[in-house]
């Protein structure tokens, strides 16, 4: 009986170390699939992405096309292709008659009110800052407007004159003589 006993027990450990075996043998298959899945999909988007790189051969040809490209482009007004067209409030022309410059500034935006407007003029460099806040009842909206001009001649700061003409601000700016 005691034989047997033995013979039990050693077919019992056996057969548990052959449950461990197998489950070795199944996790050392399963890792090895799955490395080589992941192999593959990266190989796969490797080969998908990859772009052979071709000689070229007129490399001269192609930037002088590229370029007549960036001028076309740069030369085309902006607002062909915009949604909506933004004009400037102000329009700027010099006055013989009178040897100045004139600035017409819409005042319509900035609620006709020309204290929203400010004029800096500093030698030949002008400056125009504009704001105005509207409200309605479902929205506010604020309107800023910033422009700089640099003009060929001296002004004569002294004598610059502003004046509002219905919805526009005209301001005249003589030019500063030589003398």
């Amino acid at each position: 009986m005691e034989e047997n006993k033995e013979s039990k027990d050693y077919n019992c450990s056996c057969h548990k170390t052959e449950h461990w075996i197998k489950f070795t043998l199944i996790l050392l298959v399963l890792f090895i699939a799955c490395y080589l899945a992941v192999y593959y999909v990266l190989d796969q988007m490797r080969h998908a992405y990859y772009m052979p790189t071709m000689p070229v051969e007129n490399i001269d040809r192609i930037m002088k096309e590229q370029d007549k490209l960036f001028n076309e482009m740069s030369t085309l007004p902006m607002h062909n292709s915009a949604m909506f067209v933004i004009k400037s409030p102000i329009e700027t022309y010099k006055d013989e008659s009178t040897n100045s410059y004139k600035m017409i500034i819409n005042l319509k935006p900035f609620n006709n009110n020309p204290k929203n407007v400010e004029v800096k003029i500093k030698g030949n460099k002008v400056e125009v800052n504009a704001a105005a806040e509207k409200t309605n009842k479902y929205s506010d909206k604020i309107y800023t407007f910033n422009q700089s001009f640099v003009l060929p001649e001296m002004i004569d700061e002294e004598k610059v004159t502003k004046e509002k003409i219905k919805h526009k601000y005209v301001i005249t700016m003589p030019i500063e003589n030589d003398d």
